[in-house]
């Protein structure tokens, strides 16, 4: 009954099948992801703010997911190797992720496609014609139409559930029975943790310092770079892009750091992120895209 209450969402055997799937952390991630997602619109709080959440999205934090994914001797995963395995589903088109610092929208492709009612309702219908009767029912129609009555009984207990005791994603906080609109987000809120990783594995590349935090500085860069390409876009006719998706791809396939800011210069001085982000630097970049 406790599982029939908390419902079910469905893993196709096909699954077992991809590459991927033999890493035991992704495979658990991705079980998650789907489990968590919700399955019809709702309202939920969470972190002290509303999300208007689609079918096949869950609102969660990167830090939170990496708690979840525990070896058998309950080491966690860090939040860079959960955020690299979304990075990785992403790259897989099975989901898109963007957030800021109060939470992160995960959305699973084509959720509808394996998840809707349809398929649910077409399980039910194989189930209630071919189920035996074990119960002396007098023939077919009977056994059909006790099946019927257990279905319809077990859909009741589920909606009851589902409306008297509604949760967040994260099971730790009630969706508010009235619906509550989030606030507008504000144009330049991003991933700043999906930032910085960006970044690192830039600097890594090249040798240049990293960060550990975004200051003031960089985050005026990243308004700047973002103001930038809304411009160019608005100039050229072209569709701009979502934030997060904008500022990691300048600086993952944009951004190429020069010699002098590799530290061939007179100091011996290495440039890191604040010189990927002056007015200069984003005009030549952003005026070479084809």
């Amino acid at each position: 009954m406790e599982n029939q209450k908390q419902g079910h969402f469905a893993l196709f055997r096909s699954l077992l099948s991809k590459d991927w799937a033999s890493d035991t952390a992704k495979f658990a991630l991705w079980v998650r992801i789907i489990g968590l997602a919700q399955w019809k619109p709702r309202t939920v709080e969470f972190d002290g703010v509303s999300w208007d959440l689609q079918p096949g999205q869950l609102v969660t934090k990167v830090p939170y997911l990496a708690r979840k994914l525990k070896d058998s001797q309950g080491n966690e995963k860090s939040p860079k190797q959960v955020r690299d395995m979304l990075e990785f589903f992403t790259k897989e088109k099975m989901i898109t992720f963007s957030g800021n610092r109060h939470g992160t929208v995960i959305t699973v492709i084509n959720y509808a496609d394996y998840q809707g009612d349809f398929e649910v309702t077409k399980e039910v219908s194989n189930q209630v014609t071919n189920k035996p009767s074990h119960s002396g029912a007098s023939g077919p129609v009977e056994v059909t139409k006790q099946v019927t009555n257990e279905v319809e009984q077990s859909k009741k207990l589920l909606e009851q559930e589902i409306n008297n005791t509604p949760k967040s994603p994260e099971g730790d906080s009630l969706v508010k029975p009235e619906k509550q609109k989030r606030k507008p987000a504000e144009k330049f809120e991003f991933d700043r943790d999906r930032f910085k990783d960006t970044w690192n594995r830039k600097a890594e590349e090249y040798g240049l310092p990293k960060i550990l935090s975004i200051s003031a500085t960089t985050e005026k860069g990243v308004k700047r770079l973002y103001e930038s390409h809304l411009k160019h876009c608005k100039e050229t006719g072209r569709p701009a892009q979502q934030i997060d998706t904008f500022i990691n791809g300048y600086i993952a396939f944009g951004y190429k750091p020069t010699e002098w800011a590799c530290g061939a210069n007179p100091a011996g001085k290495k440039y890191g992120i604040d010189t990927a982000l002056t007015q200069k630097r984003i005009d030549e970049i952003i005026s070479q895209e084809e």
